[in-house]
């Protein structure tokens, strides 16, 4: 059974969570309810940010839900505007800023 830690909370963006035991990331994003792995968490990190490049260099409407970017299912997926991207990508970095700072801190000698 899981147990949730916050990485991160933001009343308009959403929230990202950590199970103690299994260590998946659940992310809370708009209607949005979905769970990824440590690893997965990181390359999603990565996609959603050079996504939003990619997509801002063409200058699309950045109201606009366009963009395929989240494949739920292999039957499923999320299309998001240029807007969207950046604040998954805003609300996933301070998350992943958190996990790096539990990190490095776990790393410390004990005193």
């Amino acid at each position: 059974m899981c147990e949730f830690k916050t990485l991160h909370l933001d009343d308009k963006l959403g929230y990202v969570l950590q199970c103690i035991h299994c260590k998946q990331i659940t992310i809370g994003f708009g209607i949005l309810v979905f769970s990824r792995t440590v690893t997965e968490f990181y390359k999603l990190v990565q996609d959603t940010h050079s996504c939003y490049a990619h997509h801002l260099a063409m200058g699309i409407d950045p109201k606009l839900r366009s963009i395929p970017f989240l494949q739920l299912s292999e039957h499923s997926c999320v299309t998001v505007s240029l807007n969207d991207l950046y604040y998954l990508g805003e609300l996933l970095d301070f998350a992943c800023a958190k996990l790096q700072l539990e990190k490095m801190i776990a790393s410390l000698p004990n005193n």
